[in-house]
């Protein structure tokens, strides 16, 4: 059976985790991200729900884009993106099922 690789067997594969992970540590990128688990969307789309400046949404979008976590495309004018792989989609629904378990336990304390 072959060993497992360990996350972070070197220092530098531990910058890279944390440059990655880093990118969804933002409450405007969680919500993009969020958001995108739903489909492809364009940054009008983003920007109208998530009710932030269109610069806030491209600057952060850009961000979620270099470190990996998105794909886009171009149809003329627009930019559409979406979440880069599916694995990275059940990411972030884990994330959001812990957390809502998290709230609901605090609640019955």
């Amino acid at each position: 059976m072959r060993k497992r690789q360990q996350l972070c067997d070197n220092f530098k594969k531990c910058v890279q985790v944390s440059e990655f992970l880093s990118a969804i540590s933002n409450p405007v990128r969680i919500g993009i991200i969020c958001y995108l688990t739903t489909g492809e969307r364009s940054v009008n789309e983003i920007v109208d729900k998530l009710k932030i400046s269109q610069p806030t949404v491209s600057l952060n979008l850009f961000r979620l884009y270099r470190a990996g976590w998105l794909s886009r495309r171009r149809v003329g004018k627009n930019v559409y993106y979406k979440i880069a792989k599916d694995e990275y989609r059940e990411i972030i629904e884990k994330i959001s099922d812990l957390y809502l378990k998290k709230i609901k336990i605090e609640k019955t304390l």
